[in-house]
């Protein structure tokens, strides 16, 4: 085992360096364009959420600027060469998750790093703040790759989490602005709300029928192997749930990106579970009466529409232990705490079409802006030098 991890080790500091190296070439022969924009895919192959809002914004206030999408790979292989021979003169970098290259490399002083983060609030410990748990990375690793490093702009929900993104980024909290989450645009700017529902009726019938409550659920990813974060089966508990709800239910079932999809194959087998295949999150909390998650940030979004909602979380101090939180759930989030099927089908059942939740206290806890955030943060990084 010591063997292979100091193999391992030796692999990666001679990648490294060739990676440098390549990058250091292409920065010497090439002049920094000023008008080019590179935005980082991740968890999709397509540009969606926050990374959509900011391109469409982009092209709205700076048509001049030329938009480059590249599919991260995030392995260390010949592909990701790639990848940094384009960043190497370019303006700007746009990320809203892990992005291996620019970790790897020290960057060009014109280079602007943009992270937005795929989440609003601070719940689950991510980045450095779970170096040394089951879930996170060795501290050996970091001095090797400097994960979430490299970064000159970082946006958040609120002023109140910067402490915590400081450590999880290992940065200086004077580069994190706390103007909002780009895509919580779809859920306030009455345009988009408006054009959103129309196109999701039209293009699922069944969201028509007021007899039905639809109950949107959506779980994190758990991490498996080495860094075991739970070994709670998501799969089989919801195909026990489809079981235990009234059939006037119906359970959308929205997959974490990361989720193995031959595990959420067998949920089709439930005449009441809908898998929702397309289109984002948020355009599927906008026609959802309820929301389930467990772990996942998406519920503090969800908290903006004022609709019932909670958090199955049957391995919570299994999840607490392996990766842990920044403050207790029941300080970030108003939503029902449930640990057991039973109790959540009862949930789930006493839910109506139309219901109210006030989740104000909880809105302003983990949003410092919610509205016009696209713009706000377009304007910011385009027009500030640091």
């Amino acid at each position: 085992m010591k063997y292979l991890r100091f193999m391992k080790n030796m692999y990666i500091m001679f990648y490294k360096i060739c990676f440098r190296a390549v990058y250091t070439f292409f920065c010497l022969v090439r002049k920094t364009d000023s008008n080019k924009m590179i935005i980082a895919l991740y968890r999709t192959d397509h540009l969606d959420d926050n990374l959509r809002l900011i391109y469409e914004e982009v092209r709205r206030q700076e048509p001049d600027i030329k938009i480059h999408l590249v599919q991260g790979v995030n392995k260390m292989n010949l592909k990701l060469f790639k990848e940094i021979i384009a960043l190497a003169d370019a303006r700007y970098l746009i990320l809203d998750d892990y992005y291996l290259p620019v970790y790897l490399v020290k960057q060009r002083k014109s280079l602007k790093v943009i992270q937005l983060w795929h989440a609003a609030g601070a719940l689950k410990k991510f980045g450095h703040s779970t170096v040394g748990t089951k879930f996170g990375p060795s501290q050996s690793y970091i001095n090797l790759v400097p994960v979430h490093s490299n970064y000159n702009f970082v946006y958040i929900s609120a002023k109140k989490f910067v402490k915590y993104y400081a450590e999880a980024f290992y940065m200086d909290p004077n580069r994190i602005f706390a103007l909002g989450i780009p895509r919580t645009d779809l859920l306030t700017d009455e345009k988009h709300t408006t054009k959103i529902r129309n196109n999701m009726y039209s293009t699922y019938p069944f969201l028509k029928n007021k007899d039905i409550v639809n109950i949107l659920m959506a779980p994190t990813y758990r991490a498996n192997g080495s860094y075991l974060e739970s070994q709670l089966d998501v799969v089989k508990s919801i195909m026990h749930l489809s079981r235990l709800v009234g059939s006037n239910r119906r359970i959308i079932f929205k997959a974490h990106p990361y989720m193995d999809p031959s595990s959420v194959e067998k949920l089709k087998n439930c005449s009441n579970v809908f898998v929702a295949e397309r289109q984002g999150i948020n355009e599927w909390m906008l026609v959802a009466d309820a929301f389930i998650t467990d772990y996942s940030s998406s519920i503090f979004e969800f908290a903006l529409l004022e609709k019932p909602m909670a958090h199955f979380v049957p391995d919570l101090a299994e999840y607490k232990n392996n990766r842990g939180f920044y403050a207790e759930m029941e300080e970030m989030s108003d939503a029902a705490i449930i640990q057991d099927l039973p109790k959540l089908s009862a949930w789930i059942n006493v839910r109506k079409t139309n219901e109210y939740f006030d989740s104000n206290r909880m809105i302003a806890y983990n949003f410092d802006h919610i509205d016009n955030v696209t713009a706000r943060i377009v304007r910011h990084f385009l027009s500030t030098d640091k």
